[in-house]
């Protein structure tokens, strides 16, 4: 049976079957989500690969504008 989370509630630390360890989740809607390890791991690689291609600027550009 999952687990239903309050609406206060941002993250829940759990088992991730793609790290095979215990992280933290994101809660969506009162369900857990993604882990956020694996979803910022993902972020970088999608950075990444268009930084290759010359889509993006760079990241600490990127962040500094998002968190001043």
């Amino acid at each position: 049976m999952s687990e239903h989370y309050t609406k206060n509630t941002l993250t829940a630390t759990a088992y991730c079957r793609r790290c095979k360890r215990d992280t933290r989740h994101r809660i969506d809607s009162g369900r857990r989500g993604p882990c956020l390890d694996c979803e910022l791991h993902q972020r970088l690689h999608q950075h990444a690969e268009k930084r290759r291609a010359g889509q993006t600027t760079p990241l600490r550009q990127t962040l500094g504008k998002a968190n001043p």
